[in-house]
């Protein structure tokens, strides 16, 4: 029964919460980030984008057709008599050949006379093609263009792949370090509040002044608002780690250790030969003054003239009556060049080229101003990563010499050389060095995170 009772505890325990690892977290962040989602259909609409400008090299089919009823009623001042030549014959002088001719000539003028209502019937069928010739290069150079687009877009898909990675591994690792406070100020809490009650049990004996029950009480009143600090910095860091990765559940806790990363053993120059060299920010920029430069060859290709190839091959008909017959259809077969040159606009191409000069040297400039700032952020943050890991070994030491100072101020009060306050306040400096111990592990795995994102290392 016992058994089964502690079978039953631990499931509890593990279905209250989900301990998660690093790389799950990136793996949800990755898939629930809408940003990163949004960026994705980008890059898919500059893929489609690419194809549309590329489809213009081949050419364009089109099949029109029509097909028609006409109806009309003439007005009754349109409508005439019908016409009798041979009632202007003399009948006493009028030959039968006369009478022919006349009933000929008459049938002739009535057939040229609209009748009401008339009705038309008509039907044309047309296969048309144009082929792009010559375009003086804008056709290749858009094509190259939504080529280098379809490219940005993806380079802009990684950039925030990699931000999403670096500021989830920062809120895990945040958790795990508020989670490590919480047990470092549980642990002195309850150290003070075992030294208050020895205190208390001394002073009811006399062993002790009111001086020391007083010092001993402030002491917990301290530790105590710490404590709901670090806790309530706990479930604020696990609120915000829980939307990074995008499941909003409450049971979801990190799981994993607090312990250095592997060291990064590079020099500044190294690191920022490396950087220029790996940075997607700065080969966005260079392929952005790739654009602009297309552009400008673009706006120049406006002095060229346009060449363009169209041919179509029709099929129609036409016929005084609804019903259309086998003998009422024609044929038409047409083939001809376009072309269109460029005399004079009011020098409006010229003004595109000079604009265009100024967008590509604009990108000249951006891209060297990207280069400065990612030299800077490299040194800011290889200089921040060397002091946070003399930092370290500074509370490494700190630590060291705490746990040593407890165990000597432990060996005194056991030979009762020492006092039990010497023990409390080695226990109290030891948890305060903990803290700051650990929060310099955290500070050297952030800032060794950000110094590989700034090489553009992939982690």
């Amino acid at each position: 029964m016992k058994r089964i009772s502690i079978i039953i505890a631990l499931c509890l325990i593990v279905s209250v919460f989900w301990s998660i690892s690093l790389d799950e977290s990136i793996s949800l962040a990755k898939q629930n980030n809408k940003d990163l989602l949004s960026s994705k259909e980008d890059l898919q609409k500059a893929e489609q984008t690419y194809y549309q400008v590329r489809a213009n090299i081949y050419p364009q089919l089109n099949v029109v057709g029509a097909y028609s009823l006409n109806k009309t009623y003439l007005p009754d001042s349109a409508i005439v008599p019908p016409i009798d030549l041979s009632l202007g014959l003399d009948p006493d002088t009028a030959s039968p050949n006369d009478y022919y001719l006349a009933n000929v000539m008459s049938a002739a003028l009535n057939s040229l006379v609209p009748s009401s209502p008339m009705e038309e019937g008509s039907m044309a069928l047309s296969l048309q093609m144009q082929q792009v010739l010559f375009t003086g290069g804008k056709l290749n150079y858009g094509i190259k263009t939504a080529d280098i687009y379809r490219n940005i877009q993806q380079l802009n898909y990684q950039l925030k792949e990699q931000d999403i990675i670096l500021k989830t591994t920062q809120m895990f690792y945040s958790c795990l370090l508020a989670d490590k406070l919480v047990n470092v100020q549980e642990a002195a809490l309850e150290t003070a509040r075992h030294h208050l009650a020895r205190v208390e049990a001394f002073a009811n004996e006399g062993l002790v002044s009111d001086f020391d029950v007083m010092r001993a009480r402030l002491e917990v009143a301290k530790l105590e608002p710490q404590l709901m600090q670090a806790q309530n910095s706990r479930d604020l860091a696990l609120s915000a780690f829980r939307t990074q990765i995008g499941v909003n559940d409450p049971t979801i806790v990190p799981e994993g250790n607090l312990v250095l990363p592997p060291k990064l053993d590079i020099t500044l120059d190294e690191a920022l030969t490396q950087g220029l060299e790996n940075r997607i920010e700065l080969t966005m920029a260079k392929k952005g003054t790739e654009v602009a430069d297309l552009q400008l060859k673009t706006e120049k290709a406006g002095y060229f003239p346009n060449l363009a190839l169209q041919a179509s091959a029709a099929l129609y008909t036409k016929a005084d009556e609804y019903a259309i017959e086998g003998d009422d259809f024609g044929t038409n077969y047409s083939i001809g060049l376009g072309i269109s040159f460029p005399l004079f606009n009011g020098f409006a191409t010229k003004a595109k080229v000079n604009s265009a000069k100024s967008s590509y040297r604009q990108s000249q400039y951006q891209e060297q101003k990207y280069e400065d700032l990612i030299r800077l952020e490299i040194t800011q943050n290889y200089q921040k990563l060397r002091h946070a890991e003399k930092n370290y070994l500074v509370q490494e030491e700190n630590m060291k010499m705490a746990e040593r100072s407890l165990q000597l101020a432990q060996l005194r009060y056991e030979n009762q050389v020492g006092i039990q306050l010497e023990v409390f306040d080695a226990q109290t400096t030891l948890s305060a060095i903990q803290l700051q111990y650990f929060q310099s592990i955290y500070e050297v795995i952030s800032a060794t995170r950000e110094l590989q994102k700034s090489l553009g290392m992939n982690f």
